[in-house]
This record gives C-alpha cells, sequence and structure tokens, in this order.
C-alpha cells in the first residue's frame, strides 16, 4: 500500500510554516497572570496537558505505521510535525496550569491519559490509527478547542487556545486527507469492523473530552471543575455545553465516515 500526499499540499506546507512559531511560551507573552479563583483552571488544564502529552507517542504510532507501508517521506514528515505540535500543546497547557496555581502533574481518576501504555510499539494498522486519531480525535478536539476560544475572556487562555486552534485545524484536515485515502479500498468486513471499533472510541471520548461517560464520582468533579473554569472565562465551556460540543462532533464524524464506506451495513 503506497501512501502519497501531494509534496506541494497546503497541508504540508503549513505544517512547516507552524514550526516557525515553535520556542514561544505563555510566560513570554504574559508574564504576569493573577491566580486567585483559578484553582479549577489549573486543574482543568492541567488535564489539557495530560491529554497533549497522550497525543504524542499515539502520532508516533501511526508514523510507525505509515512507514511500516511505505508512505513517502512528506508524508512521514507531515505526521512528524503533528508530533512536534502535540508536544508543544502540552508545554502550554502546562504552562497556564502553573500560571493558574500550580500544574496537578497526577492524571485524575476516570480519564484514560496513559502516555506510557501509548509508547510500546504496536503492530495496529495504519487504518485503525487513522480513523481514532485523525478522524475522532482530532476532530472533537477541534470542536471544543475553536468553541472554547469564542468564549474565553482571559487573555493567557485566549491566547494558548489561538496557538492550539492553528495546528489543531491542519491536524484535521491531516487525518482526513489520510482517511480518504485509505479507508474506500477496504474490504467491506474491515470497514464493518472499524464502524464497530469507532463506535466503542465514540464512547471512550465521552469520558475523556466530555463528561457524560464518566463514572459519577469523577463526573461531579469534572463537571464542577469545567464550569467553575467557564464562570471565570479561563478556557473552558460549562460542563454541559462541552458535551453537546463532543456530540454534535461525533455526529459528524459518523457521518462522514459513513460517507467513506465505514458502516456496520457496509
Amino acid at each position: 500500500m503506497k501512501i502519497q500526499l501531494p509534496p506541494g499540499s497546503d497541508t504540508w506546507a503549513q505544517l512547516r510554516a507552524g514550526q516557525k512559531r515553535r520556542g514561544r511560551s505563555v510566560r513570554e507573552v504574559l508574564p504576569d497572570v493573577p491566580k486567585r479563583h483559578a484553582d479549577a483552571a489549573r486543574r482543568f488544564w492541567s488535564t489539557r496537558a495530560w491529554s497533549e502529552y497522550a497525543a504524542v507517542p499515539a502520532v508516533s504510532q501511526i508514523v510507525l505505521a505509515l512507514t511500516r507501508e511505505g508512505a513517502g517521506l512528506h508524508v512521514l514528515g507531515a505526521y512528524t510535525a503533528v508530533a512536534s505540535d502535540e508536544v508543544r500543546h502540552a508545554q502550554l497547557s502546562r504552562e497556564l496550569a502553573e500560571l493558574y496555581g500550580g500544574y496537578v502533574d497526577t492524571v485524575p481518576e476516570g480519564f484514560a491519559y496513559d502516555p506510557m501504555g501509548l509508547a510500546s510499539p504496536s503492530d495496529v494498522p495504519v487504518t485503525v490509527w487513522a480513523l481514532s486519531n485523525g478522524c475522532y480525535s482530532e476532530t472533537v478536539s477541534l470542536a471544543l478547542i475553536r468553541a472554547r476560544f469564542s468564549r474565553t475572556k482571559h487573555p493567557a487562555a485566549h491566547f494558548v487556545l489561538n496557538e492550539t486552534l492553528k495546528d489543531e485545524a491542519v491536524h484535521v484536515r491531516l487525518g482526513w486527507q489520510l482517511a480518504e485515502e485509505l479507508l474506500p479500498v477496504l474490504s467491506r468486513g474491515q470497514r464493518r469492523g472499524l464502524a464497530e471499533y469507532g463506535e466503542a472510541l465514540a464512547q471512550m471520548l465521552r469520558s475523556t473530552f466530555g463528561t457524560s461517560a464518566l463514572p459519577p464520582g469523577p463526573r461531579r468533579r469534572e463537571r464542577a471543575i469545567r464550569d467553575r473554569t467557564a464562570a471565570l472565562g479561563l478556557g473552558a465551556l460549562s460542563a454541559d455545553e462541552e458535551d453537546a460540543v463532543v456530540e454534535e462532533a461525533l455526529s459528524g464524524v459518523a457521518e462522514r465516515l459513513h460517507r467513506l464506506g465505514i458502516s456496520r451495513r457496509a
């Protein structure tokens, strides 16, 4: 299977251009950030840092799988740049948590963020990684970041969301470009299997990006954190609003995948 994106594509050019922005930190742009009333925000942004950290090995698995499939160097370069973006997003989120009162280095109960667990080389097919990361995770993430950006009041959180938004839009475009090349040529059984996997993945995202599928205790905690962070304009939406954004994004992903033949009825 030869995976070839056009070397001069806009997606590739934007990924390369994005590297020029790297190196700027929250502290350099906004050195003084008030910390009072920000405990919920520091916890929210600590969770965001863990989420971005977990994306690094996930994207690295795509690079390994693409290499096994004989992808061109420009494709590998694009996804290597995505991994670098995820590192920067984790750094920005951690810096923001620090500025809001202190980064929390323990993953909260109920969340499936485990960067170490994703770090062992996997023989999972590239189609599975393309579906999970490019189609689902990146698309839902972009929808949330875009919604949060429009409602955030504090300049530090606004800066971090803006920086992340620029990258995520390119990641989503790249992910769907890869999916559109790989998924329609699969066998009927493979496409049905991916559809079933996608349904399970969607439920998992409701407990990582959203709160609706969390156990009762963690759900109450996370909803309170998001509601308080949203009320202060520090980077989140209310829990109800975030869950609604996640549901709408997942519905859009399912419709788009159906057009690519990824359906239980395939």
